[in-house]
């Protein structure tokens, strides 16, 4: 989508949206005072016509989905539960670190589930 001089390539798109309808007072307040000190440290930050796409919180999972000690799911076999979304990190160098222990452990489990299987 084109809107003014900016062309958004988020996928599925973007829709116009007045964020004081959307987010908290305190938020809004917040960006306001926010983007005029982005647009000085860095040109062309905050045209007329910028989209700001998704928002970003500093908040966890307010849930966690509990697996077990090979990182899989306690009550549903072949699922593993990762990163920020699923409770067990706070960012995005914690999360990765946890994807790298939880690829390792699917790895693991696919390697054993192939060595049980007897070769056809």
């Amino acid at each position: 989508a084109t809107l003014g001089s900016v062309h958004a390539s988020y996928r599925p798109g973007v829709q116009p949206a007045d964020l004081a309808c959307c987010l908290p007072d305190y938020v809004v307040q917040s960006l306001r005072e926010a983007l005029p000190v982005f647009a000085r440290q860095i040109p062309g930050y905050a045209l007329a016509d910028a989209v700001l796409t998704g928002v970003e919180t500093r908040t966890s999972s307010p849930v966690r989905l509990h697996r077990d000690e090979h990182f899989q799911s306690i009550n549903t076999t072949g699922l593993y539960p990762a990163g920020e979304g699923a409770g067990y990190a706070g960012g995005i160098l914690s999360a990765a670190i946890d994807g790298i222990k939880v690829a390792q452990a699917v790895a693991l489990d696919m390697v054993a589930q192939a060595s049980a299987c007897p070769p056809s």
